[in-house]
């Protein structure tokens, strides 16, 4: 069985108003197995059960590993970028700036909004 990893990195930074966003999509690794709707309701799934929600001390980084089928896993982060100020992120955010990585990316990517990073 071949192992295969994607990453999916997501940050997002700043304020609970999302703005400014700088994105790139991965060029290598495999594309999203599958229909893009069940990652999407994974993330929505994970963002809603606090993975990646709540309160982000100054650079800190939250992340998940879901494991897929055939040796597949999917890597999720976001990243408060800011170095002096502790921010909540709100499920919302959390599911629309993963959400926008899965669905704008065929191999996942990594986007910069307000403060925040999604990878």
């Amino acid at each position: 069985m071949h192992f295969t990893t994607t990453l999916a990195t997501f940050v997002l930074l700043g304020s609970s108003a999302i703005s400014g966003v700088e994105a790139k999509c991965f060029t290598s690794g495999i594309t999203w197995p599958g229909g893009l709707n069940v990652f999407v309701a994974d993330v929505e799934r994970e963002c809603r059960r606090g993975a990646f929600t709540g309160t982000f001390r100054p650079g800190e980084v939250k992340y998940k590993c879901i494991q897929y089928g055939s040796g597949t896993k999917m890597e999720y982060s976001i990243t408060n970028k800011n170095t002096r100020d502790s921010f909540d992120l709100q499920d919302e955010h959390c599911i629309g700036g993963l959400s926008d990585e899965i669905r704008g990316c065929s191999r996942g990517g990594s986007s910069e909004k307000s403060g925040w990073v999604f990878t």
